[in-house]
């Protein structure tokens, strides 16, 4: 029973007090705060979706390159000249021929180029998207 007495005792003792009231203009300090936190996330993002776009323009040209040496390298044009000049020959030999031509394809420094293309697609997507969200997003108290 005395740990109940002391409860209202010090309930008795906290009756005079009044609740802390928050500052005036606390809720538009805390949302102006997170506005602009939100803003400058979405420029981060920006900037980072930017970067990943030039760098997969830059693994593009890369590839190119590569692709275009182990094209001349392989003899894959070689090969593939002979679709046009030797069209019997290979009508005649096709299983051995489409065979050569999935040897001679450089499919690496294709892959490269590709996997660039495709990062460089959603990062250019990303970038938009990104764009779009600071540009029709609604910061009221920015304004």
């Amino acid at each position: 029973m005395a740990p109940m007495k002391t409860m209202k005792n010090v309930e008795k003792a906290f009756l005079g007090f009044e609740a802390p009231e928050p500052p005036v203009g606390l809720a538009r300090t805390i949302m102006v705060r997170i506005e602009r936190r939100e803003r400058r996330v979405l420029i981060a993002k920006t900037a980072a979706s930017a970067c990943a776009f030039g760098a997969s323009l830059l693994v593009i040209g890369v590839g190119l390159s590569y692709f275009r040496t182990s094209i001349a390298e392989t003899g894959f044009l070689q090969l593939a000249s002979l679709l046009f000049s030797d069209f019997s020959a290979i009508v005649a030999n096709l299983p051995d021929f489409a065979l050569s031509m999935l040897e001679a394809f450089p499919v690496f420094s294709a892959a490269a180029m590709l996997a660039g293309a495709g990062f460089a697609i959603w990062s250019c997507a990303a970038i938009i998207d990104e764009i779009s969200a600071i540009e029709y997003r609604k910061f009221s108290f920015l304004r």
